[in-house]
């Protein structure tokens, strides 16, 4: 058994721009980076806590505290399931994550060895353009021109809809997936998959707040509905699968790699297509996602190409394309 310590320290880092979600907008992202360590050999995790879900950087520092707590001096790591204890949070999450980077280094093993899982030389993600001006829009998907997919955040409003108009003439033929962060109303939802047809969109992202969920039970059509709000964690898939197509698994909502893990496994049981997501963070934040990657049928890891300066090591992008994070980041 290893006696490890286990720490964790806030950070901050700046955005090379404004980002604006329908709830929010943000300059600076504030992270909690968890270490665990034997003294020789150290693992790292990543959290971002979220306002929408009522966490704080203290409140997770606390919780983090607490699993430090109770996994002293009763921990090794292979007892990776005494997490079990505490409910999913990005807590968990960046202590689960700092788990899997310690006890890979220990063995000398990277992800894909230990999950035998053929590694690939780069991963495809979508690129995020957020809410802003018409003009400051198109210059951002000018920007990620090379992506594949764009995911669109909106407002939720029709008035919206001009600006991914304009968005779709410039880019016909680019998979095109909007994000209205809950936003939309039950009264604009029939307005909005109209529009959203019309301009062949391939899925909306949590349209409504999850208590309307039941009305896209009644909807045909071709939109792929994907929950993200409304699917945190393993617990809400059969709550859910009725009414979406897809889920979007974030490591921080699902408590880690461990269970983001068992969500795919089980998305994929109840027919549900997978995204792999991330909150605003660093590189090290979505490095052990990229596992999730081999699973997914959409990928969203696109966090770090917004930061002004990311980690040491930090993952690159090239050609619409993510590369695979190195060891000494993490895995």
């Amino acid at each position: 058994m290893h006696k490890l310590d286990i720490s964790c320290k806030p950070e901050k880092f700046l955005l090379s721009d404004s980002f604006t979600i329908s709830r929010s907008k943000r300059n600076i992202i504030k992270v909690l980076k968890v270490t665990i360590s034997d003294g020789i050999i150290s693992g790292y995790g990543e959290c971002t806590p979220n306002k929408r879900y009522n966490q704080s950087i203290s409140g997770e520092t606390q919780k983090i505290k607490e699993i430090a707590k109770l996994l002293n001096n009763k921990f090794d790591c292979d007892n990776i399931k005494l997490l079990e204890q505490f409910d999913p949070s990005p807590a968990r999450s960046a202590v689960d994550n700092a788990i899997w980077d310690y006890k890979l280094k220990k063995i000398n093993k990277s992800i894909w060895e230990y999950l035998k899982i053929e590694k690939p030389d780069s991963i495809k993600t979508m690129a995020t353009i957020d809410i802003s001006s018409l003009e400051k829009m198109l210059t951002k998907a000018n920007k990620f021109k090379e992506y594949k997919t764009f995911k669109i955040k909106l407002k939720g409003i029709l008035s919206d809809f001009k600006k991914l108009t304009k968005i779709r003439e410039a880019y016909p033929k680019k998979n095109i997936i909007v994000d209205a962060n809950e936003a939309i109303s039950p009264e604009n939802l029939m307005n909005y998959i109209s529009i959203c047809e019309n301009l062949k969109i391939e899925m909306i992202e949590q349209p409504m707040k999850p208590e309307f969920d039941k009305l896209l039970g009644k909807i045909k059509s071709k939109i792929i509905f994907c929950a993200d709000e409304s699917c945190k964690n393993i617990s809400d898939i059969l709550g859910i699968n009725n009414y979406y197509g897809a889920i979007n698994i974030k490591l921080d909502k699902a408590g880690g790699l461990s269970d983001a893990l068992n969500m795919c496994h089980y998305a994929k049981e109840n027919d549900l297509l997978i995204m792999t997501g991330c909150m605003m963070c660093t590189s090290l934040g979505i490095a052990p996602a990229q596992i999730l990657a081999t699973y997914s049928n959409y990928v969203d890891l696109d966090a770090p190409l917004f930061l002004a300066e990311d980690r040491n090591n930090g993952i690159s992008y090239e050609s619409g394309r993510m590369l695979i994070a190195k060891k000494i980041l993490w895995g």
